[in-house]
């Protein structure tokens, strides 16, 4: 490979070429040269309008369906729509079928993916087969290629059995991963308890499930001395929390999904199936809230909450259709278009880049002459219709298909390979 990106802005605040307009050449996956060079005569040269280059994108809880659910996705097809959508790496949630509960599922993960342009790191179960109770082998896990542990989207409910993770996982370099929500308060409520609820009768999934799973596990994480990530919180009351947790120096992050920063139950009044996601979206004050704990950093990344559905789950009634949407693919697009304005391109950037791969303990990925090359090429500028006929998931369940958004990803480079969107 040799490539030439010419007239580009760096995004990367461990660079010290951020925030400069550079010409950037690479050759056999290495970044030979930054600043003024021409690359030569071989260089394949990528240029255009207002170009930028940041650190590969990375999100953390994928949902990954190989092996189990091959007909929504599978490895060849995660990695496309994830480079589509500016991702070079992936982090997966362990609710395959069987779970990622034994080495040898871990290491047959990452053999398959090995060819993929997309990193691909498998977080392992916590539990065995996710039944919340038997604590997998986790220093097996670890030694295997695990990169954290979590029962993905099931809540660990048993509040023993979270804490011996967290003592358990203290001696490994790697953060539990907890989706906060407490079922048995939330039971079968279908959206967020509230005036929405209210409106289309049905009943509610109230913020204290959230909150009270989110003070629980703050207090294990500090009585065990262990990392935590609260994944995906959705409400204000959350984002106090966790911020007086780390004012306490508590081993303590969070993340959230981009669809409770673009959205909130308003855009459900017309039964709008594609908006039916876990966790729900919350009030507009709880959006606000969630959008300044990113400013502040109390939220440390955004994910993409990406979950593939067959679309017929998608178009039952709102009470039965399944939870879940698509994201990987316009993420930042979405982002981008609908909250540029109160979050600057190098803070949104930076919370899809360098914090996801910070809080998992994975070394950087650093845009400096002589470092491997793992970036992506966009541009915050174009606009375009995000169809679905350019979908690359096998899955289309999205809420924002034939919407006009701004902000293209052009391109991705990793592990020696170009590939262009």
């Amino acid at each position: 490979m040799n490539v030439l990106i010419k007239n580009v802005t760096v995004l990367d605040k461990y660079s010290r070429f951020h925030n400069k307009k550079v010409n950037i050449h690479i050759v056999q996956g290495k970044i030979k040269q930054i600043g003024n060079t021409n690359g030569n005569t071989k260089s394949k040269t990528i240029e255009g309008k207002n170009l930028y280059v940041s650190p590969g994108w990375f999100d953390i809880g994928t949902r990954l369906t190989e092996p189990g659910h091959e007909n929504l996705d599978d490895l060849d097809t995660l990695s496309q729509s994830a480079s589509k959508g500016g991702f070079t790496g992936l982090a997966v949630f362990p609710n395959t079928n069987p779970v990622v509960d034994n080495k040898s599922i871990v290491t047959t993960i990452l053999s398959k993916s090995s060819n993929k342009i997309t990193d691909i790191f498998p977080i392992a179960a916590i539990t065995n087969t996710n039944n919340g109770l038997e604590l997998s082998e986790m220093i097996d896990l670890y030694k295997h290629g695990a990169i954290a542990f979590s029962d993905g989207k099931t809540p660990l409910a048993h509040a023993g059995v979270m804490s011996r993770a967290l003592n358990y996982s203290s001696n490994l370099p790697t953060p539990i991963i907890n989706h906060p929500e407490d079922m048995n308060i939330s039971e079968s409520g279908i959206l967020n308890e509230g005036k929405m609820s209210v409106y289309l009768g049905m009943k509610g999934r109230p913020s204290i499930a959230e909150i009270s799973m989110v003070q629980r596990d703050i207090l294990l994480s500090e009585y065990n001395e262990a990392q935590l990530i609260s994944h995906m919180i959705s409400t204000s009351e959350s984002v106090k929390l966790i911020k007086a947790a780390k004012r306490k120096k508590i081993k303590i992050n969070a993340t959230v999904s981009y669809h409770n920063l673009v959205a909130d139950e308003d855009v459900l009044k017309d039964f709008d199936s594609m908006h039916k996601v876990i966790p729900p979206l919350r009030t507009k004050r709880d959006k606000n809230n969630l959008i300044k704990g990113i400013l502040d950093n109390t939220i440390d990344a955004i994910v993409s909450n990406h979950y593939p559905l067959d679309i017929e789950d998608k178009r039952k009634a709102f009470f039965d259709t399944k939870y879940g949407a698509i994201g990987l693919e316009n993420m930042f697009s979405t982002l981008n278009t609908i909250i540029g304005a109160k979050v600057s391109l190098e803070v949104l950037i930076d919370k899809i880049s360098n914090k996801p791969r910070e809080i998992l303990g994975l070394n950087p990925v650093i845009l400096e002459e002589g470092k491997i090359a793992n970036l992506t090429i966009f541009t915050p500028n174009e606009d375009f219709i995000f169809t679905e006929n350019e979908i690359k998931s096998k899955s289309k369940n999205s809420p924002f298909i034939g919407q006009k958004l701004t902000g293209k990803v052009l391109g991705v480079i990793n592990k020696g390979m170009l590939k262009m969107v």
